[in-house]
């Protein structure tokens, strides 16, 4: 759970608090205990170097003596009934509220308010719902108004943004002299539009909306406001009402801070029991995703995560559809193989949007077939080839949540690549625990490049469908089985559907399989998981 560690004389009151966090001592108050401060193992300058962002470091364990409640309550243990509340200040293009409703647990149960001193940048937040903007407003120590410094409006005449060929969306309260005196260009950061908005005193703010008994996540990367906000909430105890605390120091910001009080602050926010950790919405992640996202499996769960998965056993075939985002077509495929006579051992791979948007459908499917995963979403082959290895985890772990907040659990993914690209998808497929299943018949998508206006297209259907099962059979002769992947999105999928299947059950010699019999037979393992998720075959 993250916990901290004690010198030897405080470990009962270690085992106590950890016994208070489970609730095995109803009595104890682990958010509102607060231990006496011992001396920090590091100096002021070694732990501000950490958290310099202008100086690379390696990680150091920093172990301080007062407990915070960052440490005490592991998000995963967020009492039901509890508001839970996600502050984003340095909002810019929305692009933390995006990150933190798509992957954090139970994100889309917090409410969020948005701090933005860019006006300009409002149309970003107008999606979200069960959200606050607050815009343009500043976070500081203090109520005010004061001038903040913002990026010039893009052009093809731009020039680099302090050396970078980037528009960063955004702005500050600090600016070089040079940069000031620039009116025309805004210097080296090209922060050339002023505006006077108004601010508020943050730690007041939070004082006087929330409760201690709240759980209250804060974002701060303010451009280098966080100095003079952090001081001010040590000073009124704001910093009490914090759960876990993400952020950036920016030690280079004009911000008038000396050093050694920069490295003092630091110290204390420590002392406080708290580190800023690293969060990076631009580059889709933060410190602890991995800590909060272990891979959650079904109970003995066979293959090997990240393996691929295409052959059954020799005369075996196992069926899977891939779900577009198009719910009439996913619809009639998927009514029409449940309504055959014959219950069908079938597969459906989901993508994370379809999930969150037909959450009825997909509880009522997984009653009757397995589920899988896709990515959160429908991207171009193209867009999905060339997709950064951080935002094919986000996708990943996106997805699963989706499904976790059904109450389901899948260890199957059907990515929407191959070959050489899927080299990409493979680790952080196993890192999520995810076998990965590529169809040995694909259709219409791998075997579909047979397939031209001369030999199928211009036909019509009832003469279409003999062409399309030739070609489904040909390919399972030839594997003799495996794994046959169709395709919902595709309206010849629902004109083949019952064809194929009295093909295959009446006319074929193959035996039909769940898909953990091929991953099994293939590769023998069995990895433990957290619960048993077994649909069941109704008719």
């Amino acid at each position: 759970m993250g916990i901290m560690r004690f010198p030897r004389n405080n470990r009962m009151i270690v085992a106590l608090t950890v016994f208070a966090c489970l609730g095995l001592i109803p009595s104890y108050s682990v958010v509102q205990s607060f231990f006496s401060p011992l001396r920090a193992r590091l100096t002021a300058d070694e732990l501000a170097r950490l958290y310099n962002k202008d100086v690379p470091t390696e990680p150091v364990r920093v172990e301080m003596g007062r407990r915070s409640k960052e440490a005490d309550v592991a998000v995963y243990l967020v009492p039901n009934g509890t508001n839970k509340v996600f502050l984003d200040c340095g909002a810019n293009t929305a692009s933390s509220v995006q990150l933190f409703r798509d992957t954090y647990p139970d994100g889309r149960d917090y409410v969020i308010h948005s701090f933005e001193i860019d006006e300009r940048l409002k149309p970003y937040f107008r999606a979200y719902r069960n959200h606050h903007l607050h815009c343009p407003v500043g976070v500081a120590a203090e109520y005010g108004n004061v001038t903040a410094y913002l990026e010039s409006v893009w052009g093809p005449n731009k020039g680099l943004n302090n050396g970078r060929d980037m528009q960063w969306g955004g702005g500050t309260f600090y600016a070089e002299l040079a940069e000031i005196q620039d009116k025309e260009t805004g210097g080296k950061r090209k922060l050339s539009t002023r505006r006077v908005i108004p601010t508020i005193d943050l730690a007041q703010w939070i004082k006087d909306n929330f409760s201690i008994q709240d759980y209250i996540i804060l974002k701060l990367d303010v451009e280098g406001a966080e100095f003079n906000v952090l001081q001010r909430m040590l000073q009124t105890g704001a910093l009490k009402y914090i759960d876990k605390l993400y952020g950036e120091y920016h030690n280079s910001q004009p911000t008038g801070w000396s050093q050694r009080d920069k490295n003092q602050l630091v110290l204390d926010v420590g002392e406080a029991g708290f580190t800023l950790q690293d969060w990076e919405a631009d580059k889709h992640t933060y410190r602890d995703f991995e800590k909060i996202h272990p891979p959650e499996l079904p109970v003995n769960t066979p293959g090997v995560a990240g393996d691929v998965y295409s052959l059954c056993q020799p005369g075996s075939i196992s069926l899977a559809v891939a779900i577009g985002m198009n719910y009439k077509r996913a619809h009639k495929v998927i009514s029409t193989l449940q309504a055959y006579p014959t219950p069908l051992p079938l597969t459906l791979f989901l993508y994370g949007d379809f999930v969150e948007q037909f959450p009825d459908t997909v509880s009522a499917w997984a009653r009757r077939f397995r589920i899988g995963i896709r990515e959160d979403g429908d991207y171009t082959g193209p867009y999905l080839e060339m997709m950064p290895k951080n935002l094919i985890r986000r996708s990943l772990v996106s997805s699963l949540m989706r499904l976790r907040e059904l109450g389901l659990k899948t260890a199957y993914y059907w990515p929407a690549v191959n070959g050489s690209v899927l080299a990409r998808f493979k680790p952080l497929a196993k890192t999520r625990g995810l076998r990965i299943i590529q169809p040995t018949a694909d259709f219409p998508h791998r075997l579909g490049m047979k397939l031209t206006r001369e030999n199928y297209y211009r036909y019509r259907d009832v003469e279409r469908v003999p062409r399309a099962l030739r070609l489904i059979q040909d390919r399972l002769t030839e594997s003799n089985g495996g794994i046959l992947g169709l395709d919902s999105d595709v309206p010849d999928t629902y004109m083949i559907a019952v064809f194929l299947m009295d093909y295959l059950v009446q006319n074929s010699n193959f035996r039909l399989v769940e898909v953990e019999n091929c991953v099994q037979e293939v590769a023998p393992a069995v990895n433990k998981g957290f619960d048993i998720w077994e649909p069941k075959h109704k008719k």
